[in-house]
């Protein structure tokens, strides 16, 4: 029987053989269909500025990245703001055995929002980890009156475009200039960010760590169910969880993509072997540049959400100057993971070669380079991740703290 990963290997000589034996298959994943897709629908509205008020922000708060997808957010809006919640069992469980992924996403989530803010021409004061006795709540943010904040951010349309690029890329240098505006942006002292030319002694180094760590991962059992739970094989599972990854977003081209979806889905330890074969045959060799963010400590809930900041914030960036941007986590995934079992710390040892300090530590890496824009993911609309209404005390409060007015 010829699976997915045989087809997307041989190429498209042979996925038009397979075509015909699977158009059965066809009408049952939707696509002879090209109507609009509903879960698509949230880029569209962020660019439409369809939201406006607390509501924009939310609009651009989940379009952040997010590991694997698992858009771990969750609401609650109010008149005077916005206050964001992790919801835990949105999670990667061996992947990400202590949340630290999660957390970046969140803080991804925020860096939107906090930028959207400047949309409404209201000051916006964000602060991470709120309530010590409410741990899941990490963040709030707060409006002040109308024309009280600053001009709109140039980056406000770039929100709408800023996608993960799984597949080939076309190399090339980036120039010194470009890798200065890349990391143009304030960060606090404890988030550093390192960039290596692919071709450069780092820059191998990065990428033979990051094959053995993508190796060690593909053969973890409990670490590819994980991820496998996360992958929508059938676009009734896109459309109806409207998370996640799919064939569309994986890196192969459309008419691969298309003709995959039509062969029975791989098992998780297949896709493992497919991930892979992707990162060590083509992410990696085809990248221009990779990239670590560092922290003293990734376990540290605010750093993890402030490298998660520092990471929408570059890929922001990356977006606005013409480049592509993927992360390539599995190295401080297999450092977590080894701390979860308390193995020998070899991918922590490991990583000490790629850093200028050892007090720091890895906790996110990533690829940048030129390519073709990449497509939107699946992504939950504003009215999927609304919580409960923001504390009435808090809102009466900040009510009297205006004078009761706006």
């Amino acid at each position: 029987m010829i699976d997915r990963r045989t087809l997307l290997r041989a190429g498209g000589g042979l996925g038009l053989a397979v075509a015909g034996a699977g158009l059965w298959r066809a009408h049952d994943q939707g696509l002879l269909w090209s109507g609009e897709e509903p879960a698509l629908a949230a880029w569209q509205d962020w660019n439409d500025r369809r939201y406006i008020g607390p509501l924009s922000l939310v609009s651009a708060g989940l379009l952040a990245s997010s590991p694997h997808n698992t858009q771990p957010w969750r609401f609650a809006v109010g008149r005077f703001g916005v206050d964001v919640f992790e919801v835990p069992e949105r999670q990667l469980g061996a992947m990400d055995p202590f949340g630290r992924e999660r957390l970046a996403g969140l803080g991804a989530a925020v860096h939107n929002m906090a930028l959207a803010s400047t949309g409404l021409k209201r000051a916006a004061r964000v602060k991470l980890l709120p309530d010590p006795a409410a741990p899941h709540h990490v963040a709030r943010i707060l409006l002040g009156p109308e024309n009280s904040g600053p001009a709109s951010h140039a980056l406000l349309s770039v929100i709408g475009r800023r996608h993960t690029h799984r597949g080939a890329w076309i190399g090339g240098r980036i120039a010194p200039a470009r890798q200065a505006a890349l990391l143009a942006f304030p960060r606090p002292d404890d988030i550093q960010i390192l960039l290596f030319d692919a071709g450069s002694a780092q820059g191998k180094r990065f990428a033979a760590l990051t094959t053995e760590a993508t190796a060690a991962i593909a053969g973890d059992v409990a670490m590819m169910e994980a991820s496998h739970r996360w992958f929508r094989h059938e676009k009734s599972e896109a459309d109806r969880f409207a998370d996640g990854l799919t064939m569309r977003t994986s890196g192969v081209s459309p008419l691969l993509a298309t003709l995959g979806s039509l062969l029975p889905a791989p098992s998780a330890m297949a896709e493992g072997q497919y991930w892979l074969d992707a990162t060590r045959d083509t992410a990696l060799p085809t990248a221009s540049m990779f990239g670590l963010i560092v922290t003293p400590d990734p376990q540290d809930r605010r750093s993890a959400m402030l490298a998660g900041s520092a990471w929408q914030r570059l890929h922001l960036n990356a977006t606005a100057l013409g480049l592509v941007a993927q992360p390539l986590n599995q190295l401080p995934e297999m450092i977590d993971r080894e701390a979860q079992l308390g193995l020998r710390a070899r991918f922590s040892r490991l990583a000490d070669a790629l850093l200028p300090d050892p007090a720091l530590r890895p906790t996110f890496a990533f690829r940048l380079g030129f390519a073709d824009p990449a497509l939107p993911a699946l992504r939950r609309p504003v009215s999927a991740v609304l919580g409960p209404p923001a504390r009435m005390a808090f809102e009466v409060a900040q009510w009297r703290v205006a004078g009761g007015s706006f």
